[in-house]
C-alpha cells in the first residue's frame, strides 16, 4: 500500500497551498488525496486549482466548489464570502477551471479507504462529521480501513475503537487533515497531514504561511480589511 499526502479545504490561500505542498513533497508521497474546497474564503482560487491539476492529485468535490459551480445556491453561504463565491465564478477563474470543478466527484474510493468532504454518507448534504461517535457510525457504515475527510476545518484522528489514538494494523480510522487555508482550530498555521501505509503510520503537519499576502489580496478584490480577517479566521 502507498504514502498517501492528504490535503483539504484549501480554500483559494495561495501563500498556504504553496507552503504545504513544499512541506509534503519532501515526504515523497506516492498518492495525492485533496478532499475538496479549493476555492472560497481565499483569492487566489484560480492558481490553486492549477496547482492541484499539476500534480494529477485525486480530488473530490467540496461544497464550496459547487457554489462556485452553481450546483450549490449561493444562499448557503454567508457574507462577506457569499459575494467571494460570486466574484470567483465571475471573475477569477478560467471557464476550464469551472468545468473541472464540476466534473470533480463527490465520492471517491478503492479497495482500503473512502474520500469524500463532509462525510460519504450522503456526501451532497455537506454534514460537519465533529463527534467520534459520528465518526464510528461512519466507520461501520463504509467497512473501509481508512475514511477520508474534511470540511471541519479540524484535524482529527478516530479509531474504530475505544482509547486507539495511533494507527496500527487491524483497525479502521477516520481521518481528516485540517484546512490547507482557513483552520479552525486555535492554530491559524495550514494543516495537512501523510498517511504510511507500509508501516502503518499517520503523520499531521501545521506549516507557517504569508497570511498578509492572503489579506492583501482580498482588500484588492473590494473587502475591506476586517472582511479579510473574517474570511481566514485571524
Amino acid at each position: 500500500m502507498p504514502r498517501i499526502a492528504i490535503l483539504s479545504d484549501i480554500h483559494a490561500n495561495l501563500p498556504a497551498l504553496e507552503k504545504v505542498l513544499e512541506k509534503l513533497e519532501k515526504e515523497s508521497p506516492d498518492i495525492w488525496l485533496c478532499l475538496g474546497d479549493l476555492v472560497g474564503y481565499g483569492p487566489y482560487p484560480s492558481e490553486c486549482i492549477d496547482l492541484v491539476r499539476e500534480r494529477n492529485m485525486i480530488c473530490v468535490k467540496g461544497n464550496h466548489d459547487a457554489g462556485v459551480t452553481g450546483e450549490l445556491t449561493v444562499k448557503h453561504f454567508r457574507n462577506p464570502n457569499r459575494k467571494l463565491i460570486e466574484i470567483t465564478n465571475q471573475r477569477l477563474l478560467r471557464n476550464d477551471q469551472v468545468e473541472w470543478l464540476k466534473s470533480l466527484p463527490y465520492i471517491v474510493e478503492d479497495e482500503h479507504w473512502i474520500a469524500a468532504h463532509a462525510s460519504p454518507i450522503e456526501p451532497e448534504k455537506w454534514q460537519y462529521i465533529e463527534s467520534a461517535f459520528t465518526a464510528r457510525d461512519i466507520l461501520k457504515k463504509t467497512q473501509k480501513q481508512f475514511c477520508f475527510i474534511g470540511h471541519t476545518h479540524k484535524p482529527v484522528l478516530v479509531s474504530e475503537g475505544f482509547g486507539i489514538n495511533k494507527v496500527k494494523p487491524g483497525h479502521s480510522y477516520l481521518i481528516n487533515p485540517g484546512s490547507v487555508g482557513q483552520s479552525r482550530d486555535g492554530d491559524y498555521r495550514g494543516a495537512c497531514g501523510i498517511l504510511d501505509t507500509n508501516i502503518m503510520e499517520y503523520k499531521t503537519f501545521r506549516i507557517d504561511f504569508d497570511i498578509e499576502k492572503v489579506l492583501t489580496g482580498l482588500t484588492k478584490l473590494g473587502f475591506s480589511r476586517k472582511e479579510a480577517s473574517q474570511m481566514i479566521k485571524i
